[in-house]
């Protein structure tokens, strides 16, 4: 099944499969039930301490990883992975460190031992790939070639955003904008984005021109020409009306080679794993319960 179609497949299963340990998805053959994914989401809850709620969008993000470290650990061991010398150290290493630590005489040592498992040999399957289809010295040039042609001397920007669904709002922060009100101020008063208002960040990390110019257009044409400390003009759509602000504007500089090329390296490296993994999951046979 490709996986643009794993997250629909899988909401109307998670729906019915929430109150009782019945299967959510069959991965290859092999169920995954609603108990499991229970499992898992109280985890993930616990371990938050408060910053994480049980919800739909949770629910649907857990059992899309389940089934993506099903698909993995199921080729990891068809290839015997289990049984090589690297996961075999690994394993052994740990389950000393486990029991010298007294972790092994926990009651829910078991399970923790087998979700150690799988993610380490989702580890050993990853290095896998990579031993198989080096990253060369040519490829990683010809990556910072690239980047460099790309990137180098051209604008970076650090934007802030105001969005609201009222049009008098948006409005309002104008006039506040115009009147000399700090940005910050004013999006924190307008925003309904619930991280600005509850105090967090109200600018982004910093985002190339030439990005921004071919994923979000719109944004690009109101923000491409301004300066630092300037703002757009209100732009609706979708319902929703924005301002958004330049709180910083530079020149993006290259590094070295010797200076990234480890980096680059890794991201490489990354990206072939990314490749296996995606012609996995476009090879599974991954069935949702009717």
């Amino acid at each position: 099944m490709k996986p643009t179609y794993i997250a629909a497949a899988l909401s109307a299963a998670l729906i019915s499969g929430s109150l009782f340990a019945q299967t959510v998805v069959t991965v290859n053959g092999t169920k995954i039930d609603s108990s499991e994914l229970d499992r898992r989401v109280q985890a993930v809850v616990a371990g938050s301490q408060g910053q994480v709620q049980d919800s739909p969008e949770l629910r649907q993000f857990i059992a899309q990883q389940t089934v993506l470290e099903t698909v993995v650990t199921q080729a990891a061991k068809k290839q015997g992975l289990d049984k090589s010398k690297e996961y075999k150290d690994a394993e052994s290493e740990s389950m000393k460190q486990a029991k010298a630590q007294g972790a092994d005489k926990q009651a829910d040592f078991k399970q923790q031992w087998a979700d150690y498992q799988n993610q380490l040999l989702m580890q050993v399957y990853a290095r896998d790939v990579i031993n198989k289809n080096p990253v060369t010295d040519a490829q990683v040039q010809q990556r910072y070639n690239e980047i460099k042609q790309r990137y180098d001397n051209t604008d970076e920007v650090q934007i802030g955003e105001i969005i609201t669904d009222n049009a008098e709002q948006i409005k309002a922060a104008e006039r506040d904008l115009k009147a000399k009100k700090s940005f910050a101020e004013v999006a924190r008063k307008y925003s309904i984005d619930p991280n600005i208002k509850a105090g967090g960040a109200v600018f982004s990390d910093y985002i190339s021109l030439r990005d921004l110019q071919e994923a979000r257009p719109n944004i690009y044409q109101a923000i491409g020409s301004l300066k630092k400390g300037q703002y757009s003009k209100p732009i609706s759509g979708d319902k929703l009306h924005a301002v958004y602000y330049i709180n910083d504007k530079r020149k993006i500089s290259i590094e070295p080679l010797d200076k990234i090329k480890e980096g680059l390296r890794a991201g490489l490296a990354n990206e072939r794993v990314q490749e296996a993994v995606g012609n996995l999951m476009q090879n599974a046979s991954i069935v949702p319960a009717q």
